[in-house]
């Protein structure tokens, strides 16, 4: 039997994934207004994270993206669909996503540390310390005056003394 709270979750989803995919193509407003209503769910009630939630969130983010690849917010939500991928335990596709993050949106703000992100999930998640370190290198050469930056050679220097 389901509960009538759980009834009405299930219903207020449904209703979000509707605004999430507008009937009108590009209608990028109402897709955020639907976005901000599904990150309010997740993460305004601390104490409750439901995974239908953050799954349908992955998915508005990904046709904001598709929908309204030039409005200046898609970067943004990109680099946060990344986010829940990796706290979904989705750690390549992860990766995957903040690779494009940092290879075509050249003036994202986050650019550098979506590059430093690779690395870390390649550390941490995956214990891929090879990976990681050429990653790191790569987020020094192309980001070298970013905190990421430095963020990438604190990195490597523990990698390189858990190794010793």
């Amino acid at each position: 039997m389901i509960k009538v709270g759980h009834h009405l979750f299930l219903v207020a989803l449904a209703l979000f994934a509707m605004r999430c995919a507008s009937e009108q193509p590009n209608d990028c407003a109402s897709q955020l207004e639907a976005i901000a209503e599904l990150e309010q769910q997740l993460f305004g009630n601390e104490e409750m994270v439901h995974d239908d939630v953050r799954s349908q969130l992955m998915k508005c983010y990904g046709e904001f993206a598709n929908e309204c690849h030039d409005a200046a917010e898609t970067p943004e939500m990109l680099f946060r669909r990344a986010d829940l991928l990796r706290s979904a335990g989705r750690f390549q596709e992860a990766m995957t996503q903040l690779r494009d993050v940092h290879d075509h949106y050249p003036q994202f703000e986050k650019r550098a540390i979506s590059a430093f992100l690779v690395g870390f999930i390649a550390e941490v998640e995956l214990n891929d310390r090879e990976q990681a370190k050429k990653t790191y290198e790569q987020v020094i050469e192309l980001h070298p005056e970013s905190d990421a930056a430095e963020w990438a050679k604190l990195s490597i220097e523990s990698l390189n003394q858990s190794t010793n």
